[in-house]
């Protein structure tokens, strides 16, 4: 049985305390509001007056808290109660400039820290199942790697430097947040032509496209930009798309029209849609 301290008990945090406690580690928690905290008494946590308290004799301190400037404070309020041969793991979504900063200036003083984002919803972290990325010192990571795998269903470590987790993290955020945008224009779409929003989404059940974002997204990061769909004709395409919505709002169609647009102008056009990401790859 270790014993695991963890910081930040909000929608993800509390289903990775849930998922511990399962698994049977003996867990002290602390959240900023208590009865946050509180809630995972009944599942047999242990909840601290501070987070100095919780991490006193603590083998593993997880946490999952909003920000850098979060993320720092609390290193430097649980620090003194710290045990030297505790591994400090934060399961945050930080910058990658705050990661590697951390990671460099513990390592001088002394506080094994780990950064571990994790691609995982609160349903998934119960199950123990989904990514959980990893950089830092391999000699830190070995110790706890076990740990982290009982977490998920895999764990990639990207290897000692110190920002790569948090990158990566970010990467895949952002595919995220492109999908939603996607999806939301779709439904602007589907709402001015009269289809329903559940009936537009179901041509993703025929259409996948999750084999077209590995194959381009390759293409494009080797700067191939041959065309198998030319720039002016995807522009074309964007038209028709911004003139179905009507006048419903769109997130995404506009800002990749302009992207489109100054590539074409730049002389572009004939070369594949691709090429939008040119710029980027100098």
């Amino acid at each position: 049985m270790a014993k695991v301290a963890f910081l930040g008990t909000g929608l993800l945090g509390s289903a990775m305390v849930e998922g511990l406690l399962r698994r049977g580690d003996a867990v002290t928690v602390w959240n900023r509001t208590e009865s946050k905290a509180r809630a995972l008494e009944r599942l047999g946590a242990t909840v601290a007056a501070t987070s100095a308290d919780a991490v006193a004799g603590a083998q593993r301190v997880q946490m999952t808290l909003p920000d850098d400037a979060v993320v720092d404070a609390m290193l430097a309020q649980i620090r003194p109660r710290l045990d030297d041969d505790a591994v400090v793991i934060d399961h945050s979504t930080t910058s990658a400039a705050g990661a590697k900063s951390r990671i460099e200036r513990l390592q001088r003083d002394g506080v094994r820290f780990l950064h571990a984002p994790v691609f995982m919803s609160p349903q998934m972290a119960r199950d123990s199942v989904g990514l959980i990325l990893a950089s830092g010192p391999n000699a830190i990571f070995d110790t706890v790697r076990g740990a982290l795998e009982k977490m998920t269903g895999e764990v990639w470590y990207l290897g000692e430097r110190g920002d790569l987790a948090a990158a990566y993290k970010l990467f895949g955020n952002s595919m995220l947040f492109a999908i939603a945008g996607g999806v939301a224009d779709i439904l602007a779409m589907a709402k001015s032509l009269g289809v329903p929003p559940v009936d537009a989404i179901s041509v993703f059940s025929k259409f996948q496209v999750g084999g077209a974002l590995k194959a381009r997204g390759e293409k494009m990061a080797r700067g191939d930009f041959s065309a198998s769909f030319e720039l002016t004709m995807a522009r074309k395409d964007i038209r028709l798309m911004i003139d179905a919505a009507g006048d419903q709002p769109l997130t995404v169609l506009p800002h990749v029209a302009k992207r489109m647009d100054d590539a074409i102008a730049q002389g572009h056009g004939s070369e594949d849609m691709g090429v939008i990401a040119a710029e980027a790859l100098r």
